[in-house]
């Protein structure tokens, strides 16, 4: 599922399709494809319009603009989003969001599991926290300042996944950023992580950075829109879906992979967590 730095891709992608960000290619319609469940979207102007795409943690706009009005469209990528330009009428097949443009190409929003999604109107989530990677100072100040709340009660692989205060992280990067401090129990209450590593923090911005500037996780399901050299993170990755790491399922069928030699202590959480669904 793409992540913090796929999503910053995306949106760089998108801004130099269309003219970097002050957008000089005009695009004159949108065309579902009928074999999504998606609503239409009908704009709320006539005539062409520049678009411009800003990430923040694993969101997306797309801002459609005419000289006065600027209107969202917020993105959810779902597990295989991404974008492509092609020459219309040579869209991938699945394309489920097309956005026809005058040069006679169509910038294509692909999905092959249909779980993406999009609203016409909508801006930034008010249950995501700040951008670890663009907002860093914002995004330690949000975690600090709420370790006594509930959530941070919880092991810190956990509490890595929760986009109120780690928006963007996601399964690939948990895992990196934990595999980093050897010294780190996972399966360790969050808060008492927190507290006695600083660098847990430090790490959350600069994996996630170091991850973009390689050009994304290139995983299963999501391809670097600029078909970047994908040895070079691959040799990056160090845990995430290796043989030799250990993992754990969550309720929602993840995997979380860490390092083999606290399997013991995630043999303990799995009893608990038995104990507190009889």
């Amino acid at each position: 599922m793409p992540e913090l730095a796929e999503l910053r891709l995306t949106a760089a992608y998108i801004n130099e399709c269309s003219g970097s960000e002050a957008p000089t290619i005009r695009y004159t319609h949108i065309e579902k494809n009928p074999v999504h469940k998606g609503k239409d979207i009908e704009l709320p102007f006539e005539g062409d319009f520049g678009i411009t795409a800003e990430s923040r943690g694993k969101e997306l706009i797309l801002w459609l603009s005419q000289p006065e009005e600027k209107i969202p469209l917020k993105m959810t990528m779902g597990m295989s989003g991404h974008f492509k330009l092609t020459n219309t009428g040579q869209e991938p097949k699945h394309a489920h969001l097309k956005f026809h443009r005058h040069d006679g190409t169509t910038l294509s929003f692909v999905d092959v599991r249909r779980f993406g999604k999009w609203k016409l109107g909508e801006t930034w989530g008010a249950n995501r926290g700040p951008d670890p990677t663009m907002e860093p100072e914002e995004f330690k100040y949000n975690v600090l300042k709420n370790l006594d709340k509930k959530p941070f009660d919880q092991p810190i692989h956990l509490v890595l996944m929760n986009q109120k205060y780690f928006n963007g992280i996601g399964n690939y990067l948990r895992a990196e950023i934990l595999y980093r401090l050897p010294h780190v129990n996972p399966f360790m209450e969050a808060k008492e992580v927190i507290e006695k590593c600083p660098q847990l923090l430090e790490l959350c911005i600069n994996i996630p950075r170091k991850a973009y500037s390689l050009g994304g996780g290139q995983l299963k399901d999501w391809e670097n829109p600029w078909k970047s050299d994908k040895e070079k993170f691959e040799k990056f990755i160090k845990c995430y879906n290796n043989k030799n790491m250990a993992y754990i399922k969550d309720k929602n069928g993840r995997r979380f992979w860490f390092d083999p030699k606290w399997s013991i202590d995630m043999l303990s959480e799995v009893l608990d967590q038995q104990k507190n669904d009889i």
